[in-house]
Parts: structure tokens; C-alpha cells; sequence
């Protein structure tokens, strides 16, 4: 994850574009003083596109510098993020908790875009995390403040960018952040896609 996270943020600093930790990857970073959540099984990073910069280019950019690179880059244009990861995802037949299931290291890279919601100024992001409201447009987002300009965390043994306000941002995403219950698969669930994945019958994807 160290590994991962580190070349995402290079590149993202090579292309100019503010970034910092989002979600468990954050809530980590902070609670364990630069370590990982027990239960962590991803790295979540954000990414601020202004006006200049469309999706299209952004993904065009990343992805062949990732493929290059010798990364896989999955492209999730509806849910507004890039996934990224070491190796090809195996056969699923759901697709997007595959990499989750089968145990492989990746990292889910989320835009934001800057929006005006209810006369304020916010950072809006199609996929819901947490507890993060809802906006005007009908997506979801943070108050721009919290988060730009970014600031420095201590993450894995070195440096990377997080809201400049992290425990007010934490408090948006999961209320009281010091107490989380989370429960991401139930075991009957885990079970089943086991013996689903396990059929040789099911076509390569």
C-alpha cells in the first residue's frame, strides 16, 4: 500500500492537481498516527480538478502513464473515480468488490470538483462516502475550506496531503470518527461469492 500510495501521489503532483488522503486511508492517518485502520484493505485518495482540466484528459493522462508503468487502471466514469492496482482484477461477478473479495492491493482515486451549494462553496464528489451531505445538485461534498489548500499528514513514513482541516473533514464523513463500527462483508455473504468464484464454469472477465 506504501508502494502504491506513493506513486499515485507523484504522479498527481507531476500533473500540478491538489490531493489529499479521503476516508479510511484519512481516518488512519489520523487515529493511528500515520498507520492503517486494522481492517484496512484499500488506500482512498482524493483529487481536485479545476475548470482547465476535464475528465476526459485527467483519465487519458493517468491511465497511460499507469498502464505504462506497469499499473492496472480501471476507469468508473459514472461513479466518478479511477481504481488502481498491481495486478489485473481476476474473474468476478461483481464487479466492484472484486478486487476487495479477492484480496488485491488497490487504490480508489476520487475527483472533486469545485460547486456553489445553498451560497456556499463546496467540493462535490459523485460517489457518497460516509455520512457526507447531500448538495444542491444532488451529489455530495464538503466545504471547500476543509479541504483547500491542502495540508500535510504523516502517512506510512512519509509525508502526504490532507485537508486542512482533517478532524472537521473525518467529522462530516463518519460523525464521531473516534468510534466507527464497521462492518464491510458479512461472513454468509463472503462465503457465497467464495463458492461463486470458485466454479470453473464462470466466464474470465
Amino acid at each position: 500500500m506504501q508502494t502504491l500510495s506513493r506513486y499515485v501521489t507523484s504522479c498527481l503532483t507531476e500533473m500540478n492537481l491538489p490531493h489529499w488522503l479521503d476516508g479510511g486511508t484519512l481516518l488512519g492517518a489520523v487515529r493511528e498516527n500515520g498507520g492503517l485502520l486494522a481492517w484496512e484493505d484499500d488506500i482512498d485518495i482524493a483529487v481536485y480538478l479545476d475548470d482547465t482540466t476535464t475528465w476526459r484528459s485527467f483519465v487519458a493522462g493517468f491511465a497511460e502513464r499507469g498502464t505504462k508503468d506497469g499499473y492496472t487502471v480501471e476507469v468508473f466514469k459514472k461513479r466518478g473515480y479511477l481504481s488502481i492496482s498491481f495486478n489485473s482484477p481476476g474473474r468476478w461477478p461483481f464487479h466492484w468488490e472484486r478486487n476487495r473479495m479477492r484480496g488485491e492491493i488497490r487504490l480508489d482515486l476520487v475527483v472533486y470538483r469545485l460547486s456553489q451549494s445553498y451560497g456556499e462553496w463546496v467540493l462535490e464528489r459523485r460517489l457518497k462516502k460516509g455520512t457526507m451531505p447531500l448538495t444542491e445538485s444532488g451529489v455530495y461534498g464538503v466545504p471547500r475550506d476543509m479541504v483547500l489548500p491542502v495540508s500535510k499528514i504523516n502517512f506510512l513514513g512519509g509525508e502526504m496531503g490532507c485537508p486542512n482541516q482533517p478532524q472537521a473533514y473525518l467529522r462530516v464523513l463518519y460523525g464521531d470518527y473516534d468510534k466507527p463500527d464497521y462492518t464491510y462483508v458479512a461472513t454468509a455473504s463472503a462465503t457465497t461469492r467464495q463458492r461463486v468464484d470458485n466454479e470453473s464454469s464462470l466466464p474470465v472477465r
